[in-house]
């Protein structure tokens, strides 16, 4: 490392207080601590982000729930509580004040923008070097090439990494909007999620069922974001395998499919049971016997090369992932602890190889989060790519 650098990490937490997103960004903000670096965690709310309350089931404008949230993680990670929350709809900033942190934007070296979600104002943009993270592929591109103001967003940048990491090959329809996109794979704190010695009793997975106005058009030819879809291609499953495999979907939003799901032999349980505290979203993943889940058609008809950050932890645990192909075969090893399907098929295959020799591929899962996703290296290759390392 050059030097310790003074980073600020903005990202989505306050607005969505549940399990997976609060991992997803306290391995970039632990991660980057414990390098060394002195990191300061944003948010801010624009005009459009009302805070989600989970107790509720509804979105407000009281953040308390979030910054309480935040709070315990930040606790929990022996962080120093170096953050700020601007809530436009509370007409507020909770952390630092606004000259505490336009002095910290001032004086710092990168701003590292996850999502894209911040709105770019004046104080943010004195950071020196400016970093653009998108962890939507696909959808994220498109939407630039789509509307004027969100390319000249992102322009508003030095530096752009996607979690599609066959983007930049360049060899999809997917318009790269002029940007010279590096890959990334999301990073994990493996320490935090050491494997349990037993087994596990189900495959599971955890995240939304559908999401609204999320689908695109592309060279023609529609793409879908839901999961529904990918779900209904296969929903006989439970039926096709060995007696003892059973699966899981702890998704929020499946209330009106959940009990067709049922007759078929899926077990369901409501997301928000899981995800309330970032610690049960973390042992219920430790205790499952691996991760299967499907994939958004945006990323496996295009093979964009996207990996989920879930997926990362489930492999951290040393539970086997399977999980629809979206080219993430060119960088990962697959066979051992990590499977990709395209059909029924390749998914019975999966389930018997797992089933055949449980620890050989959970000790394989381990590895490959040890060997891929560990936090202080993909972090250190993010930093060597922008010359800050």
């Amino acid at each position: 490392m050059k030097r310790p650098l003074k980073i600020l990490v903005a990202g989505y937490l306050i607005g969505f207080p549940l399990g997976g997103m609060a991992w997803m960004l306290m391995h970039y903000l632990a991660g980057l601590s414990r390098m060394g670096h002195e990191v300061v965690f944003l948010e801010d709310s624009s005009d459009w982000s009302y805070p989600f309350n989970p107790m509720q089931g509804t979105y407000v404008t009281d953040s308390t729930y979030g910054r309480q949230c935040l709070a315990r993680l930040f606790a929990h990670f022996d962080l120093t509580p170096k953050w700020a929350y601007y809530s436009a709809f509370e007409n507020q900033i909770y952390g630092l004040s606004w000259s505490e942190l336009d002095a910290f934007c001032s004086s710092a070296d990168l701003l590292l923008n996850i999502s894209g979600l911040l709105p770019l104002r004046e104080t943010y943009l004195k950071c020196r070097v400016k970093a653009l993270i998108d962890t939507d592929p696909v959808f994220f591109q498109v939407k630039g090439a789509n509307k004027a103001s969100v390319l000249d967003y992102y322009k508003a940048h030095d530096h752009f990494f996607t979690y599609g990491c066959n983007l930049p090959l360049g060899q999809t329809p997917v318009p790269l909007l002029g940007l010279d996109w590096k890959p990334l794979v999301p990073p994990v704190i493996t320490s935090q999620w050491e494997p349990l010695d037993a087994p596990g009793n189900m495959y599971t997975t955890i995240g939304s069922w559908d999401s609204k106005d999320r689908d695109i058009e592309l060279a023609g030819e529609r793409y879908c974001w839901r999961k529904s879809t990918e779900y209904e291609k296969i929903l006989d499953l439970p039926r096709r395998v060995r007696p003892g495999v059973s699966f899981e979907l702890a998704y929020s939003g499946m209330e009106e499919d959940g009990a067709k799901y049922e007759h078929f032999g899926w077990f369901i349980r409501h997301g928000y049971t899981i995800s309330l505290d970032f610690l049960d979203y973390r042992d219920y993943i430790r205790h499952s016997r691996g991760e299967f889940t499907v994939a958004k058609e945006q990323n496996t008809r295009l093979k964009s090369g996207w990996f989920s950050d879930r997926a990362a932890c489930y492999l951290a645990s040393g539970r086997p992932v399977i999980t629809q192909d979206t080219g993430f075969g060119t960088y990962l090893p697959t066979g051992e602890g990590l499977f990709s399907f395209n059909s029924l098929d390749d998914i019975l295959c999966a389930i018997e190889a797992l089933e055949s020799d449980q620890a050989r591929h959970r000790a394989a899962a381990r590895r490959i989060a040890v060997e891929h996703f560990e936090a202080e290296t993909v972090l250190t290759g993010l930093l060597q790519e922008m010359d800050l390392a």
